[in-house]
């Protein structure tokens, strides 16, 4: 029986220990993210969801996807995020205990976007 593949975005297949490091960044910023305080400049606070986390070979950087929960742009809550990221990383670095831990990189997954658009194309097709 073949091992089955798994496959980044970028088409790399990814070794067991960056998918292991990476869904363990994943589960630990969404509680960091849900149990903190981040709040911007006008005291509002953010929500979102990880979805996906790519860690590269050298686990040196997490890719961290997210969608936001509320009525904010998504771009809002990536700026929001990076401005964020030294608190994030350092929160991050109290609950795992890695030898080095990556530098966060936060973008908006595109995937749900990917998904109602080919499912629109699926009734125009089915329609006419």
């Amino acid at each position: 029986m073949q091992k089955r593949k798994n496959k980044g975005r970028s088409g790399q297949e990814a070794s067991q220990r960056q998918l292991r490091v990476s869904e363990l960044i994943k589960r630990n910023i969404s509680k960091i993210l849900i149990d903190s305080d981040f709040y911007d400049e006008h005291k509002n606070n953010y929500s979102a969801s990880v979805s996906e986390v790519r860690c590269t070979t050298d686990l040196k950087i997490a890719t961290v996807y997210v969608l936001p929960l509320d009525q904010i742009g998504s771009q809002e809550l990536i700026v929001f995020l990076n401005k964020n990221k030294n608190a994030i990383r350092h929160a991050l670095g109290k609950e795992l205990s890695l030898k080095y831990l990556p530098d966060l990189r936060f973008k908006e997954d595109l995937l749900i976007k990917q998904i109602e658009k080919t499912n629109q194309i699926f009734k125009t097709i089915k329609e006419g």
